[in-house]
């Protein structure tokens, strides 16, 4: 059943849509409604939303003005926190509302900070996201430094004692990573922490890979599904010997089963910087529409199933290197005319329709993964120097 359901999810991720791209289609009254109402509504609601986060910023204050740096090193008690917290608590519910959010259903239960210190949402699709903080009673969450020049959102960030990186500091990652495994050890002492572990924003339709960060301590986690208008808590995820030391692992398999959960697929998709990225092989590459759309066109006609060996030199057949789309659909054991012609619209094609076989070759290559880059870095110059025109002194 294992090598079943792996096979399944690996199909799932090949076929997944592209997660940065979202295609919205709006039928007339839709198109009516954000016309009248955007112009109407809109205004009226973030105006009320903004006078209600100005009333939050004294009662977030009250938490920390006054108090010295020890304190504010370990977890709030004492009336400050009851009546702080209330406060922000209310305030942030009737901030929602009036954005709209009339009621926020919750499925499942919350575990406690004893049994999961760490709480992980998924997927991460709009800036309207930490409304899941309501649910879990306003856990602690991971920020930039840079937001606490941010007028109200720095006093709330040091209401909520949220742990902080920063991107220009080199020592900033192992210091939080410090903070979240001290934390997450407490026994109970911090409440718990909320991340996104996607880092960034998608289209809801697959499921980024998980930055390790908050699998880092080995701790159990509690799954937390964001999938508007529900909340879902997932069972409490208890790590392995080996994913305990290993927090890629247990990022990866949480994932898993948090895109099981959703019905989505799960897909190595990340940012890395301000860059959007996948893994093709051994190669984290730059997630370049063709090439991704390929991959699916690829494995949809059963083309990568790890039996294909091409070897550049065995494409290039033709005269010049130029590969027939015929050559293609035999090499590939392709006997579907349609299937040959998906596959082709991915290459630059001369007025003959045939492909330079260098370039289907690498990407073949590249796409079934069995080298690693710098034997595909090799391959490439490789086959730059094919059918290049001896020159005769």
């Amino acid at each position: 059943m294992e090598g079943g359901s792996s096979r399944e999810e690996e199909e799932a991720a090949a076929a997944a849509p592209n997660p940065f791209v979202h295609e919205l289609q709006l039928t007339r009254l839709q198109k009516v409604k954000i016309y009248v109402l955007g112009v109407v509504l809109a205004p009226i609601r973030v105006a009320l939303a903004f006078v209600v986060l100005f009333l939050i910023w004294p009662f977030a204050l009250l938490q920390v003005v006054g108090l010295p740096d020890e304190t504010l090193q370990e977890p709030f008690s004492g009336w400050r926190n009851t009546v702080s917290h209330g406060s922000v608590y209310l305030l942030s519910r009737l901030m929602f509302f009036l954005l709209g959010f009339m009621r926020i259903r919750v499925r499942g239960q919350r575990a406690s900070r004893l049994e999961a210190p760490i709480l992980v949402a998924a997927p991460h699709s709009t800036f309207f996201d930490p409304i899941i903080l309501l649910p879990c009673d306003l856990p602690k969450v991971v920020s930039r430094t840079e937001n606490l020049h941010v007028p109200v959102i720095g006093a709330l960030l040091r209401f909520n004692q949220a742990i902080l990186v920063s991107r220009h500091d080199p020592a900033s990652r192992k210091k939080v990573v410090e903070e979240v495994k001290k934390r997450a050890t407490s026994q109970g002492k911090w409440p718990q922490v909320l991340f996104f572990p996607e880092g960034t924003c998608s289209n809801k339709k697959a499921l980024l890979k998980f930055k390790p960060g908050a699998f880092i301590s080995g701790v159990p986690i509690q799954p937390v599904l964001i999938r508007y208008p529900n909340s879902l808590f997932l069972p409490v995820y208890q790590p392995s010997a080996e994913e305990e030391i290993n927090p890629t692992l247990y990022a990866n398999n949480v994932q898993k089963v948090m895109a099981r959960a959703l019905g989505i697929p799960a897909t190595d998709c990340e940012f890395l910087g301000n860059l959007p990225v996948t893994v093709v092989g051994h190669l984290r590459v730059a997630l370049e529409p063709r090439i991704w759309e390929l991959g699916k066109a690829l494995r949809r006609n059963r083309c990568l199933a790890g039996d294909i060996k091409c070897q550049p030199d065995s494409l290039s057949v033709c005269a010049l290197g130029r590969l027939k789309p015929t050559d293609l659909a035999h090499r590939l054991g392709l006997a579907c005319p349609e299937a040959v012609e998906e596959l082709c619209i991915y290459f630059q094609q001369d007025s003959d329709g045939n492909m330079d076989s260098r370039e289907v070759a690498l990407a073949l290559e590249t796409l079934e993964g069995e080298h690693d880059p710098p034997a595909l870095t090799s391959r490439a110059f490789e086959t730059a120097h094919l059918h290049q025109p001896v020159s005769h002194i």
